[in-house]
């Protein structure tokens, strides 16, 4: 049986203007360019495993983004049509051209918490009334969490931050 012809995007000559002109940037972001690329060879009606070939990418990229532009095309071409909108159109194809928001946890500890933490480090322990001549990472986990920098930071955690800035403590 063979394989479903893939879905054709629409890509009006103002909105291949824009694109060409990012595939041309050299300041551009790399993936910005190769998407803008991309769009272009998809516009030419080719299969999407040619297009794989000729971009080295692969299939399920191109799919990717085929039914990203679907997806906003109607969006471009109303926008387009606006004259009020002469300067959105660029602006709206570079964000079609961008990441979505990757999902992830959301940040702990505040870059300010981060700081203070750093902060702490970076004093005597004998200033804390602690007595140790130099912190360990309990030691400092303990003095954050009793000033109310933090609520419950673990040692490794302060560890961890500690390590990724090579941080050393006072002594």
């Amino acid at each position: 049986m063979p394989t479903p012809k893939s879905p054709s995007i629409a890509v009006s000559e103002q909105q291949k203007e824009i694109l060409s002109k990012i595939a041309r940037q050299s300041t551009a972001d790399f993936r910005e360019v190769s998407r803008a690329s991309l769009i272009l060879e998809i516009e030419k009606g080719k299969p999407n495993s040619k297009i794989a070939k000729v971009m080295s990418c692969s299939i399920d990229k191109v799919k990717h983004w085929r039914y990203k532009w679907l997806a906003n095309q109607d969006t471009l071409m109303q926008i387009e049509a606006d004259p009020q909108n002469a300067n959105q159109l660029e602006k709206s194809i570079r964000e079609v051209l961008k990441d979505n928001p990757r999902p992830g946890a959301p940040v702990t500890y505040s870059s300010e918490q981060y700081c203070q933490i750093l902060a702490v480090a970076l004093e005597h322990p004998e200033e804390s009334g602690r007595p140790i001549s130099q912190w360990s990472s309990r030691e400092l986990a303990d003095e954050c969490n009793k000033r109310g920098i933090t609520s419950g930071i673990s040692d490794r955690q302060v560890g961890r931050f500690l390590k990724r800035n090579r941080c050393e403590t006072s002594s």
